[in-house]
C-alpha cells in the first residue's frame, strides 16, 4: 500500500540528485525539478509494467532463440528504460524553461 508512493518519492529524489550531480551543480535545483518528477514517475510506471510484461517476453524469447533470447529481451528493456529517462529529462527541461511553469520558476521569457 505504501510501496508505490514511497518508490515514486525516492525515484524523483534520486533523479533530481542525479541531474544535479551530472551537471556538476552548474544548474540550480529548481529548474531540474520538472525533469526529476517526470523521470521518476516514468521509471516507476515502467517498472510496474515491466513486472507484467518482462517475464512473459523473456520466456518467449528464450523458447525462440535460446539463451541469446534473454539478451535480446534485456537489451530491449534497457532501451525502454533509458528512453524513459531521456524523454523525462528533455520534456522536463522544456517545461521548466517555457510556458507557465517556466515563468513561475523565473526561467521563461515573459509574455
Amino acid at each position: 500500500m505504501l510501496g508505490v508512493p514511497l518508490q515514486s518519492v525516492v525515484s524523483c529524489l534520486l533523479w533530481w540528485w542525479t541531474q544535479h550531480l551530472l551537471l556538476v551543480g552548474r544548474v540550480g535545483w529548481l529548474p531540474l525539478l520538472p525533469g526529476a518528477l517526470l523521470t521518476g514517475f516514468g521509471v516507476v510506471l515502467l517498472s510496474a509494467v515491466s513486472g507484467l510484461w518482462l517475464p512473459h517476453s523473456l520466456r518467449l524469447s528464450v523458447e525462440r532463440y535460446g539463451p541469446l533470447g534473454s539478451v535480446f529481451t534485456l537489451l530491449s528493456w534497457l532501451i525502454l528504460f533509458f528512453s524513459t529517462v531521456v524523454v523525462g529529462i528533455a520534456v522536463g527541461y522544456v517545461i521548466a524553461h517555457y510556458g507557465p511553469i517556466g515563468r513561475r520558476l523565473g526561467l521563461a521569457p515573459p509574455g
